[in-house]
């Protein structure tokens, strides 16, 4: 088996002993956590394996909701009550049901593996009521309950004044405590850090940072051990320097390398790896460069080249680059970011898929 997934496995799972100890700490001490980071650092993988560790020690139980794909609290409300489903009444949905959702009628539906999809139909005035009666089957649960609301700054979206309605119910919970994850950090921190907002000031912080690269270095040659394979200490650095450190595409390169080595992988192994990874994906990354405008994408090019820019409208930036004018050049950003092409840190603006970074380093740079 690679042992480099691109999904959760507790089995392979590196670090993070900080972040975990420092989640386990809240719960224990009734606070809530906000745990936002860019896309693709880890932050889901964090929070199942810290569910996974909860409910192996059975201190608490556990539930994880993806708001990814919910548009309105229908569609949020109907996501949570499948996972309360599957997690409490796999054995007797209809039951489940009944006890859940008092009052609707929803059309039940199963995916091979045994997973409910509801049909629900909620109006504005069962809205409330029914997101009570989930919180409230929690809360008479006889262990505490941790939920997890990922992508949570999807609520901000809703045409319904979702985070008034989430905030007055969670705040009534005693037995049930809440983290919620995001990458949107614009969002995040209106919802959590403006005063007119319900949740000003109502969890600890945790932003989630990329692993230590000595530590990861560590990690991937342990796993390559583990299955008697070598790589050497250029091989291992180059894997993550072309990765940016980042977890998902750390994973993603060391998948690719594992299952390209027999015995050892060698730094000119590595080097070949990177480069056909990058080869292979060239039409779809050129596809997406034929989408953007020309001033976008001249600043997606330029600020691959640079790999992060601190003053983008600085004009030894502009001139080295050769872009339009100060004013366009800032249109354009502004353009790449709302498209999440590109992406603010504290440190600086820098292109969000590693990959397409390094496809832009390779054939504009």
């Amino acid at each position: 088996m690679n042992p480099f997934t691109l999904y959760y496995n507790p089995k392979h799972f590196c670090d993070r002993k900080n972040e975990l100890l420092q989640l386990e700490e809240n719960l224990d001490n009734g606070r809530n956590t906000l745990l936002h980071s860019p896309r693709r650092l880890g932050k889901s993988a964090l929070i199942k394996h810290l569910f996974t560790k909860l409910e192996k020690q059975k201190t608490y139980e556990t539930v994880f909701v993806d708001l990814f794909a919910t548009t309105n609290m229908e569609s949020l409300i109907r996501v949570f009550a499948e996972k309360l489903l599957t997690k409490y009444h796999r054995k007797n949905f209809i039951r489940g049901v009944k006890s859940l959702l008092k009052g609707l009628s929803p059309n039940i539906s199963f995916s091979p593996d045994g997973t409910p999809s509801l049909g629900l139909s909620i109006n504005e005035t069962q809205t409330e009521s029914t997101l009570s009666e989930l919180f409230r089957y929690l809360e008479s649960r006889n262990k505490k309950v941790v939920v997890a609301f990922d992508e949570f700054q999807e609520i901000a979206s809703y045409p319904e004044k979702a985070e008034a309605l989430l905030r007055t119910r969670i705040q009534e919970l005693k037995n049930v405590q809440f983290i919620f994850s995001g990458s949107s950090n614009h969002l995040l921190q209106q919802m959590f850090f403006s005063a007119k907002r319900p949740f000003y000031q109502s969890v600890e912080v945790l932003v989630l940072d990329k692993i230590e690269h000595g530590v990861y270095a560590d990690f991937i040659k342990e796993q390559f051990e583990m299955f008697h394979k070598k790589m050497s200490t250029d091989a291992v650095s180059h894997l993550l320097n072309f990765s940016d450190d980042y977890t998902y595409y750390t994973q993603a390169i060391c998948n690719q390398a594992f299952s390209k080595t027999e015995v050892e992988l060698t730094f000119e192994a590595a080097l070949k790896i990177t480069k056909t990874y990058i080869e292979n994906r060239k039409a779809d990354y050129q596809n997406l460069l034929r989408l953007l405008p020309e001033n976008q994408k001249k600043v997606a090019i330029a600020i691959a080249k640079e790999e992060i820019v601190n003053k983008p409208s600085a004009i030894e930036f502009i001139i080295n680059n050769k872009l339009p004018s100060v004013s366009s050049t800032s249109q354009a950003l502004k353009a790449l970011v709302s498209k999440e092409i590109v992406y603010q840190t504290s440190e600086g603006f820098i292109v969000y898929d590693v990959f397409f970074k390094r496809f832009l380093q390779d054939y504009y740079g």
